[in-house]
C-alpha cells in the first residue's frame, strides 16, 4: 500500500493496483525469447554439447596441414588482439569510426577464438583419452570451455586471458611436435611447455613496452600463465594428460584373428543383438583357446613408434595385477588406423582387462572382459567380422 500526495496520510491509497503488472509475452517469438531467458544456462550447456558433437564428427585429422595452419593463425591473431586489448584498456580512449566499431567487439572476437581452439583441443584429448584420470582432465577442460562463455570469467580481464592463451599454446604444441617428429616422447611435451612459456614471457615484455603499466607486473600478468604451464607438466608426468596425437579407433577381444590383405577377420561368439559388444567381452574359454586382443590405432602420417598391449587380471586379494606386455611397432598414416593384435594363452577364469599403452606407459585405450570356463564339447560356430 502507498499514500497519495495531497491526501490525508491516514487514508491509504492502493497505488499498487494502478501499477500495471508486466504483460505476459504474446506471439511465438516473444514466448520463445521468454523461454530462452528463463533457461539461459541450460541453453548454453546444450550449445556446448552440440558444438562438441559437431566438431567430433567433422573436425579434420589431427595431422591435417590446413587445420594446423588454421589453428596456428588463430594463436597469432590472439597474440595481436591481447596486445591491442591491453593497450586500449589502459588508454581509456574511445576510438571513432570503423576502427572504433572493430575495437568495440574485440573481447567477443578474443573469446570466439579461444572457444574454437578449446573445442578442438577437447575433441583431440577426448579421442586420445582413457581411464578415470584422463576423464577428469577432460572435465576440467570442458569446464574451462564453459567458463570462457561466462560473463563473470570475461570480467576477470586480461590476466585470465593471458593464462588461457598460455594453455592454448601448450595444447597446440603438444600435438604439433609429435606430428612433425613422427613419434611420442615426454621430451616433446617438455619442449611444448617450454615453447609456450617462452612465447608468453616474450609477449609479456612486448605488452609492457607497447603499453607501460605498473600494475601489469609479474605477479598479476605472468605468474598465472606460468602456473598453468607447471600444472600441465605435473599432470603429464602423472599420466593424466591424454597422449595426443594417438587415438584408438577400435579394440576388442576375440577367439581368433585372421589377416586378409590389409584387413583382419575377427572370430567371436557374440550374438547379433549385442551390437555394442567389442567381440567376446564374455569370453567362454575351452582348453587350448587363445584370447586375442585386436586394436586399430590412429597415428599421424610418417609416424613410426612403439606401443604395448598389456594384460591385467583382477586378483581377489591384490586387485588389478599386470601380467605381461606385448610390444608392437605402430606405423601411421592410414585413415582407418594401424592394425595390430596379440594373444594370451596362459590365463585363469575371472575378470580381465587389456590396455593399449605408449612406450612410457600412457594409456591410449582399455577394455574390460570376463573369462569363464566352457566345459561344453558341442561344435562352435564363430561369427566373422571384417575390420
Amino acid at each position: 500500500m502507498r499514500y497519495a500526495r495531497g491526501v490525508d496520510a491516514n487514508t491509504p491509497v492502493a497505488a499498487d493496483a494502478a501499477v500495471a503488472a508486466p504483460a505476459a509475452p504474446t506471439g511465438l517469438r516473444a514466448r520463445l525469447d521468454a523461454f530462452r531467458a528463463k533457461h539461459k544456462q541450460l541453453e548454453g550447456a546444450l550449445f556446448f554439447v552440440g558444438g562438441f558433437c559437431f566438431d567430433l564428427l567433422l573436425l579434420e585429422r589431427i595431422d591435417s596441414r590446413p587445420m594446423l595452419i588454421h589453428q596456428g593463425s588463430y594463436l597469432v591473431l590472439l597474440s595481436i588482439l591481447l596486445a591491442v586489448d591491453h593497450h586500449y584498456s589502459q588508454a581509456h580512449v574511445e576510438k571513432k569510426g570503423l576502427w572504433g566499431k572493430a575495437l568495440h567487439y574485440r573481447h567477443e572476437l578474443i573469446h570466439f577464438l579461444f572457444g574454437t581452439l578449446l573445442n578442438a583441443f577437447l575433441v583431440f584429448y577426448f579421442k586420445a583419452s582413457s581411464g578415470v584420470f584422463a576423464f577428469g582432465f577432460l572435465c576440467l577442460l570442458g569446464a574451462l570451455l564453459l567458463a570462457n562463455e561466462s560473463p563473470r570469467f570475461r570480467e576477470l580481464g586480461p590476466l585470465m586471458r593471458v593464462a588461457l592463451y598460455s594453455f592454448a599454446l601448450t595444447s597446440y604444441f603438444s600435438y604439433l611436435y609429435p606430428v612433425i617428429a613422427g613419434y611420442l616422447s615426454p621430451w616433446l611435451f617438455v619442449a611444448a611447455v617450454g615453447t609456450a612459456s617462452a612465447v608468453t614471457i616474450v609477449l609479456w615484455f612486448v605488452y609492457q613496452r607497447f603499453t607501460p603499466d605498473e600494475s601489469w607486473n609479474f605477479k598479476n600478468a605472468l605468474a598465472p600463465a606460468l602456473v598453468i604451464q607447471g600444472l600441465l607438466l605435473a599432470l603429464y608426468f602423472m599420466h593424466v594428460v591424454p597422449p595426443v596425437p594417438l587415438s584408438v579407433k577400435w579394440m576388442g577381444v576375440y577367439h581368433g584373428v585372421e589377416r586378409e590383405g590389409r584387413e583382419s577377420r575377427l572370430l567371436h561368439e557374440a550374438p547379433r543383438w549385442k551390437f555394442w559388444a567389442h567381440g567376446d567381452t564374455d569370453f567362454k574359454a575351452r582348453p587350448g583357446d587363445r584370447v586375442w586382443a585386436f586394436v586399430r590405432v590412429f597415428a599421424p602420417r610418417n609416424f613410426d613408434d612403439g606401443i604395448k598391449i598389456r594384460w591385467f587380471r583382477d586378483d581377489p586379494k591384490k586387485g588389478w595385477v599386470g601380467t605381461d606386455a606385448i610390444p608392437l611397432r605402430i606405423v601411421g598414416g592410414g585413415e582407418e588406423g594401424w592394425r595390430g593384435e596379440a594373444y594370451k594363452d596362459h590365463y585363469v577364469p575371472g575378470d580381465w582387462r587389456v590396455e593399449i599403452e605408449t612406450n612410457d606407459g600412457r594409456t591410449i585405450g582399455e577394455l574390460d572382459f570376463t573369462i569363464t570356463a566352457d566345459d561344453s564339447t558341442a561344435p562352435r560356430e564363430f561369427r566373422k567380422d571384417l575390420r
